[in-house]
Order: structure tokens, then C-alpha cells, then sequence
């Protein structure tokens, strides 16, 4: 795998538009945070064409603030951060081509027991098994994944918790990922990353990583083959294979993740209630 080809992206630099959402939620109106990741979100068409001092005069914060902003975010430069609006445009095209079909409602239903049919029957298999038996064997667990990914995991956070199990979460939404420096091979890091682009994004990241490093994704390139001890794939049906990065939208995206994570916690419990 070319080290330079995804080397706009990062653990924290990853989906621009997920990373801004996220610093309008979390923040106080008030707050810079806030005003300059409302300003961004409300500009994003004509933001290549805004220089950074004018962005600072508009929101009424020093030039220094923005920089400091852009830095948090994951980006070395306002240059390099004007170069993932492109992807927001297709991030948006995505959602468009997702919901553009006249009988949506027959659509998404059908495309959704399609998934689920096709997700339960991955968790009766073998590999299954072995990720479930990795999970309980591991010292501590950290899960990394895209923050808009992110929901499914963190129901997972609350659901294990019931078991005594205290696992964490790092997304592209955190700025600080020196917790995964900690871990050593006794401990999992599990990448979810299902279309494979965050995936992608993280692989030169993860390299220096000495946990045992999983990945749950559909996608089957052989790129990932050097970088996880063990690859969990999503679905029999669906094989794609792609080295790119990509914008695409599936019901395994929206929904593939939760439904997975559900299985798994079942069985997850089921091995703690006999340990009771």
C-alpha cells in the first residue's frame, strides 16, 4: 500500500463535515469552538474562496483562534483543510443517491432485511466465533472508528458495561489518541470500519500500534491483510474490494453496524451469564 496515497487523512482528520457537527454539539454557543465550527458548516460552498483573515473578522476572533481551531481538528494548514470540502460535496451527493429512489419506503425495507438475513448469518460462523473469543481473552479493548460510525459503538460501550466490561472509544472526532500508545498485545484494538475508508485512512496510523489490531469491515482488499492479526468480514453477499477511498452510502452503513454489535453483545452475555 502506497504510505503517501491517503496522506491527507488521519485517526483525527478524517470526514470534515463529522468532525465540525461534532464541535457544534458539544459546545456553548459562546464558545469559539462553536462560532467558528457554525461558520465553516454555514459556508462550506464558498469557503475556498474566504481567506483566513476574513473568517476571523467575521466570527470577531483573532487569526490565532482560527489556526489554533484548525490545528484541533486535525489539520496542519487552512490550505489542507480547504482540501477536504471537495469531500463533504460528495459526502452529500452520497446521501442524495441513498434516498433517491420513488418507492423508498418498499426499498429501504427490503434492502435492510436483505442486511439483516445477511449479518446473522455471519454471526453463526466460525470467524464469529473467534472474534467473540478475542474480545474476552483481551486485557482491555479500544475501539477506533469513524465518529459518523460512532453510534453503534458507543450503544455497544453501554451495552457490555452490564457484563462488568469497561471498554473506550476513540472516533475522528477526538483530538487526543495518546491512549493508544498504552496498549500492548494483550489488549485489542478493534478498527470498525465497514465501507473500509476509515480503515484506509488509519493504516500508516497504526503501524508502531502493538495491540492486537481486528478490523470489522465489508471491504476484502488485500491491503489490510499486513495490518490486522484478524479481519472480521460483515457479509457473505456483498465482496467489494477497493484500495480508495471512497464516498458511499448502503443500508450496511447506516444500519450494519448496530444490528452486528447487538449479535455480538448477546453472545457476549451469554458468556457471562454462564461465568456467573
Amino acid at each position: 500500500m502506497n504510505p503517501e496515497r491517503h496522506g491527507n487523512y488521519g485517526i483525527v482528520r478524517f470526514n470534515l463535515l463529522t468532525s465540525l457537527l461534532s464541535l457544534l454539539n458539544r459546545n456553548d454557543e459562546n464558545d469559539t469552538d462553536f462560532i467558528l465550527a457554525r461558520y465553516f458548516l454555514l459556508n462550506l460552498k464558498t469557503i475556498k474562496n474566504i481567506s483566513i483573515y476574513k473568517i476571523a473578522e467575521d466570527c470577531y476572533v483573532s487569526r490565532s483562534s482560527v489556526q489554533r481551531f484548525i490545528k484541533n481538528i486535525g489539520y496542519d494548514s487552512f490550505t489542507q483543510m480547504k482540501s477536504s470540502i471537495d469531500e463533504i460535496i460528495a459526502h452529500e451527493d452520497g446521501f442524495k443517491d441513498y434516498t433517491d429512489h420513488t418507492d423508498y419506503g418498499s426499498y429501504i425495507t427490503g434492502a435492510i432485511s436483505a442486511m439483516v438475513r445477511d449479518i446473522e448469518k455471519t454471526s453463526r460462523s466460525a470467524p464469529f466465533r473467534k472474534l467473540l473469543n478475542l474480545f474476552n481473552e483481551s486485557r482491555s479493548v479500544v475501539i477506533l472508528t469513524a465518529e459518523d460510525s460512532s453510534h453503534a459503538c458507543k450503544l455497544f460501550q453501554q451495552q457490555i458495561l452490564t457484563t462488568g466490561r469497561l471498554i473506550r472509544i476513540i472516533s475522528s472526532a477526538n483530538n487526543n489518541t495518546d491512549l493508544l500508545k498504552t496498549l500492548n498485545n494483550e489488549d485489542m484494538l478493534l478498527v470498525c470500519s465497514v465501507t473500509g475508508n476509515y480503515a484506509l485512512a488509519i493504516d500508516e496510523q497504526l503501524k508502531d500500534i502493538k495491540a492486537r489490531k481486528c478490523l470489522i469491515t465489508l471491504n476484502h482488499t488485500t491491503a489490510f491483510e499486513d495490518s490486522y492479526s484478524f479481519i472480521y468480514y460483515l457479509s457473505d453477499e456483498i465482496r467489494v474490494s477497493s484500495r480508495s477511498i471512497v464516498s458511499s452510502r448502503n443500508v450496511y452503513n447506516n444500519y450494519g453496524l448496530t444490528f452486528f454489535f447487538d449479535l455480538f453483545f448477546h453472545e457476549c452475555y451469554r458468556t457471562y451469564q454462564k461465568r456467573q
